[in-house]
């Protein structure tokens, strides 16, 4: 009988020593919380451990313990051999210089003069023995760190860890429990099969707060019982829950605040397909008013959703630089495949993103709605 996925993981970090944490794009308080603290974990082990992700870390999460240390380019992930057979040719001398931004080795022979073919440019191992993927859906959210390193994620063995069931299984080793409340509850309960008193203050924290993130401080459909145990195991474990609260609901930009009002004051509600979606109809003007960039939206309206637990789906439509543009936050146990095929849109982190080929945010949202209503009735 072949190992059970929590095991062959288990086993695969015993074997790793240089090990790289993946989250994807626009990570979220869960996907940074599980990767800080399983990255710290695995340091205490004795491994190396790093954490990219392919954009900027929202300053919200700085406070996360060891935050800083998250990268966003993967550099020097494989060293170049120049080889030479110096049994046959003694070498008399070896130099470098820079020219024009070029390295140029010049190599002296003693008795003879050297040929191409004995010189040989060999690709050694990669730097990481082992990636591990948190809280993505599929390899496409990792973009230009998958993108750009491709070989990299074909040679070394991959471990997706995720609580979506939406996630592809895209890893070698696939560890996707829809059952827990966030990956970080996945990551603590692994921890404690790996060894319990590696967990502390920090490590705690950052677990802590990727559950609070994602119950939205327990409060959320999803807040299981095993969500309460883990949590509280972690406080007793020393983890600042009052720092978690504050940093992730009592602090709060100006250009986020008014950017929530501009939403909720253009809000409407669907009882029958429990809908709530909003529309930003001024374009640019709306983000310059309320000073609030694009990248905050996708959270905006999450945050909308998560606030009532009478929204199944939320939608914001909005035009800026002349596209006009779509994000619908969905539940986790929403089937939306067919949705997403009706907006010709992709799926990020339970969020529905998409272009509307309208010319006005009022035709874009007539047509929105009546796919999502021919969606809804699909199953009637």
């Amino acid at each position: 009988m072949g190992l059970l996925p929590k095991e062959q993981i288990l086993d695969q970090i015993s074997k790793s020593e240089t090990i790289l944490i993946c989250v994807g794009k626009n990570p979220d308080g869960d996907a940074l919380g599980s990767a800080l603290g399983l990255c710290l974990v695995l340091k205490k082990m004795g491994k190396k451990a790093d954490i990219v992700s392919p954009t900027a870390i929202l300053n919200k999460y700085s406070f996360l313990p060891s935050a800083d240390t998250i990268t966003h380019k993967l550099e020097g992930v494989r060293d170049y051999i120049l080889s030479l057979d110096i049994d046959k040719e003694k070498l008399h001398q070896l130099r470098y210089e820079v020219q024009n931004n070029k390295l140029k080795i010049f190599i002296t022979a003693k008795n003879s003069d050297l040929e191409e073919k004995d010189i040989i440019l060999e690709s050694a191992r990669f730097k990481y023995d082992l990636i591990i993927v948190l809280g993505t859906s599929d390899s496409e959210n990792l973009g230009s760190i998958y993108d750009e390193n491709s070989d990299l994620f074909y040679e070394a063995p991959v471990i997706n860890i995720d609580h979506n069931p939406s996630n592809e299984y895209f890893g070698k080793i696939n560890l996707v429990d829809v059952t827990a409340s966030s990956t970080s509850e996945i990551i603590f309960n692994l921890v404690i099969d790996l060894k319990e008193e590696l967990i502390d203050e920090h490590i705690a924290t950052n677990l802590l707060e990727g559950i609070i993130f994602k119950t939205n401080s327990f409060q959320n459909k999803n807040t299981t019982p095993k969500a309460f145990l883990a949590a509280a195991s972690l406080i007793d474990k020393g983890a600042n829950k009052q720092e978690i609260i504050r940093y992730l609901y009592k602090t709060k930009s100006i250009s986020s605040l008014k950017l929530m009002g501009k939403i909720m004051s253009n809000l409407k509600y669907n009882k029958e397909y429990k809908l709530g979606w909003s529309i930003l109809s001024n374009g640019d003007d709306d983000f310059i008013k309320t000073n609030a960039s694009p990248e905050k939206l996708n959270l905006a309206i999450k945050e909308l959703a998560d606030s009532s637990p009478e929204f199944d789906l939320a939608l914001l439509i909005y035009k800026l630089d002349g596209k006009i543009n779509g994000v619908i936050n969905f539940s986790e146990k929403t089937q939306v495949d067919n949705l997403v095929k009706l907006l010709n849109g992709k799926v990020e982190d339970n969020q529905i993103l998409f272009t509307s080929d309208k010319v006005e945010v009022g035709l874009a949202e007539e047509s929105v709605l009546q796919k999502i209503k021919e969606w809804a009735n699909e199953g009637e």
